[in-house]
């Protein structure tokens, strides 16, 4: 759980994570085509410059993005659904519509983690929440290369003037936690 501002985060509602261009939407205020509707930006009038959203997607400011992504990074390899009762599974892919308990686009995810490396701040809060909250810790903040050894690499998003992510091959699975 983060702080944050209730107008903002009501505005993102449930949309992915990710921005308008992986869900079809273009990112200069017009309507964005196929799938994805217009782009806003700001994505809220409270919002920081560099947000965006769609009726898809929700793309938050830039130096909050890799924390984003490595908690939901986190919460996809903990939180599977299978060991507690009482417990959902958390997925992120790239093609995450019509998938339950999706939280966004894996690649983009896989892109701020890399683009907005962990902060001091961010190493702190890791070390509060293990002391007096959670007693684990988010093993992405502390070693950050574990990201590309579980998850892989980002798909690229495809340069021919098309958006959004190929869905269409199979990727190969997530490894699985014995």
């Amino acid at each position: 759980v983060r702080p944050v501002d209730c107008n903002v985060n009501s505005a993102r509602g449930n949309l992915f994570f990710g921005s308008c261009s992986v869900a079809g939407g273009g990112t200069d205020n017009s309507d964005g085509g196929s799938d994805g509707g217009s782009c806003t930006t700001p994505a809220h009038s409270e919002a920081a410059t560099d947000t965006q959203k769609n009726k898809h997607t929700f793309l938050p400011p830039a130096n909050q993005r890799g924390d984003v992504a490595r908690a939901i990074l986190y919460m996809d390899l903990r939180y599977d659904g299978d060991d507690e009762d009482n417990v959902e599974n958390l997925v992120v892919t790239d093609c995450p519509e019509g998938i339950d308990n999706a939280m966004g686009y894996l690649s983009q995810l896989l892109q701020w983690h890399v683009e907005d490396p962990p902060d001091e701040l961010e190493k702190e809060r890791n070390d509060s929440i293990c002391r007096d909250w959670q007693g684990n810790r988010n093993p992405f903040i502390d070693h950050p290369e574990l990201v590309s050894s579980y998850f892989g690499s980002p798909q690229q998003i495809p340069e021919d003037g098309s958006s959004g992510y190929d869905c269409s091959s199979t990727l190969p699975p997530a490894p699985v936690s014995t």
